[in-house]
């Protein structure tokens, strides 16, 4: 070969060193730039979730109250007591008056307190006996049916 063809070359070899270091070189400035830029997205804040606020009626999923998390937060409201009343007959044992009681279980018709009184009833048992009869008496009572419930929250943490 020619000496000008392998000094040609040799020139052609380091020309294309030379190209390769120096685009190297800017490719380390060009990966420190993009580090330094990495480095500054570090630094900015992320912006937080929100979470909502637990109120039991609206917001009552995925929410928070006095810092604690809940997956499940539901206001059941207060209940009130179901009843009814009913009424109660019931009879007690009143004494109506008095008369003359027979030997036989009797009264005599006509209460009489003479001599010949109940001489058809096997004599006088006893004068001025009383005499009851049941009468009725009525009293209302109230029957619950279902108890009051007082307003509770269902709370199911995460």
């Amino acid at each position: 070969m020619n000496k000008r063809v392998i000094t040609g070359l040799i020139s052609a070899g380091f020309l294309l060193l030379g190209g390769i270091a120096a685009s190297g070189g800017n490719q380390s400035s060009r990966l420190d730039t993009d580090q330094n830029s990495n480095a500054a997205n570090l630094t900015k804040k992320i912006p937080e979730k929100v979470i909502p606020t637990c109120d039991g009626t609206t917001v009552t999923t995925n929410c928070a109250i006095e810092g604690a998390s809940y997956k499940t937060y539901i206001l059941h409201p207060a209940i009130a007591e179901k009843s009814h009343t009913e009424t109660v007959t019931t009879y007690h044992e009143e004494i109506t008056g008095y008369c003359t009681l027979c030997s036989d279980g009797t009264y005599s018709p006509s209460c009489a307190t003479g001599r010949g009184a109940c001489s058809h009833h096997g004599g006088v048992a006893q004068w001025n006996a009383p005499i009851s009869k049941n009468v009725p008496v009525e009293n209302t009572k109230t029957v619950i049916d279902a108890a009051a419930q007082v307003a509770y929250y269902e709370k199911v943490g995460e």
